[in-house]
């Protein structure tokens, strides 16, 4: 048979050679004959050599990767000498098997693989609200142990099936990425394996990133992302809530301001009917003192009433010099910015310090018309009023008067609304 013939043929091939000559080859094999003491021990050294070297190459001979049939564990075979091949292993470990037990692969199993550009990849991540793994390989070239061990260790069916079922894989060359995205993805070169935060569709945070990873530390690196992602996600959901709560409150106090404007105008038209009402219903025949009288107490409660807004107009500006003598507003986390709405729909609004009592808003709401704030607005603000948080709604009685601003919750901003008592 094959054997026998080629066993043959390493026999004669030997037979009938000088020491001279079977030195020569053994030499050209780079063989150490310096053990031969005997011709006949350089004729079994060259027959040795002979036959390993017409025997058929074992499919991994130059190494490759491979899967062990007892167990089905993938592995790297660096080569195969003797019968006996060299594995390296997911968790970093290397070994001796029998050849006869590793089966050569083309491909080893791993995480779906996403099929576009390391950027679409990302914006599909933002887009899904998932985290990003990102495996960068070398540019070309012979593989080296660390790329071996990368994809052995995402071949893992542990890391498979976790990536697989929380996140967007990416595979690509350093080639392919931009210089930027290589320098944060591959900070120490390829090959590398990053996890990613998208944090938009152009942008990101790189949580972790390694040349070199055992399957056992891809997974421990792969879940700490995996909380720092979802910490992320609750942050961002919160924001987008508190943002929901801010819009609905401008919308509550501008519909409280259109339902204000709307009772001003309905009590406005209802005095003038009334007016035009009594005027009609007036005897044009009344002359002399009846007429007079009514002129004349018209005229006492018109002085009156003017003199009363005088005293009060009076009183307000008194109140100027606490405000006007302020020399800046307060900042940071001592401050607490208030907006002020009016019956009308005109808005004021001032910095006060967190500490300040509740009593010095109410005299700025009185005096605020002759402020800075207020020039330019024309101002009215009723003789008698009330304020009123606009969101959540609550009255501020005048028992919160000497309460800071902090107590009532109305720092780093509030909005108020002023109510007409007279109304």
């Amino acid at each position: 048979d094959t054997n026998t013939a080629a066993s043959a043929t390493v026999l004669s091939s030997a037979t009938g050679l000088s020491v001279r000559e079977m030195k020569e080859k053994l030499d050209a094999h780079g063989i150490d004959y310096s053990g031969c003491t005997e011709k006949a021990d350089l004729r079994s050294l060259l027959q040795k050599v002979l036959a390993k070297q017409q025997a058929p190459q074992h499919p991994l001979s130059e190494g490759g990767y491979a899967v062990r049939q007892p167990d089905g564990i993938c592995c790297w075979v660096e080569f195969v000498d003797d019968g006996n091949a060299l594995c390296l292993w997911a968790d970093g470990t290397d070994s001796i098997v029998p050849a006869e037990e590793v089966v050569a692969q083309t491909a080893l199993p791993g995480p779906a693989t996403f099929g576009g550009s390391f950027e679409a990849a990302r914006t599909h991540a933002f887009m899904n609200g998932q985290l990003l793994v990102a495996a960068v390989h070398g540019a070309g070239g012979k593989n080296s142990r660390s790329e071996h061990l990368q994809v052995l260790a995402l071949a893992s069916e542990e890391v498979a099936s976790l990536v697989d079922g929380n996140a967007i894989f990416w595979r690509g060359s350093a080639a392919e990425l931009r210089p930027p995205h290589l320098q944060q993805l591959a900070p120490q070169g390829a090959p590398s394996l990053a996890m990613v935060l998208p944090l938009a569709v152009d942008a990101m945070r790189v949580l972790s990133s390694s040349q070199c990873q055992s399957a056992e530390e891809v997974v421990a690196n792969f879940i700490q992302a995996l909380e720092e992602h979802d910490e992320h996600q609750k942050i961002r959901e919160a924001r987008m809530v508190s943002e929901t709560a801010l819009l609905r409150m401008d919308q509550d106090e501008e519909y409280a301001a259109s339902l204000a404007a709307d009772r001003l105008e309905s009590e406005r038209k209802a005095a003038a009917d009334a007016e035009s009402k009594a005027s009609s219903r007036a005897d044009d025949n009344k002359q002399g003192e009846e007429i007079a009288e009514p002129d004349a107490q018209a005229e006492c409660a018109l002085e009156k009433s003017s003199e009363e807004e005088e005293q009060l107009a009076k009183k307000r500006r008194s109140l100027l010099d606490e405000f006007l003598s302020e020399s800046a507003a307060p900042a940071g986390a001592c401050a607490a910015k208030l907006m002020l709405r009016l019956p009308t729909g005109q808005r004021v609004q001032r910095t006060f310090s967190s500490e300040d009592r509740f009593s010095k808003v109410r005299r700025w709401v009185q005096c605020c018309e002759w402020l800075p704030e207020g020039h330019g607005q024309e101002l009215c603000i009723p003789a008698e009023f009330d304020l009123s948080l606009s969101f959540p709604p609550r009255q501020l009685g005048s028992h919160e008067d000497e309460m800071s601003l902090a107590e009532l919750g109305l720092t780093p901003s509030a909005a108020l609304l002023l109510i007409d008592r007279s109304t």
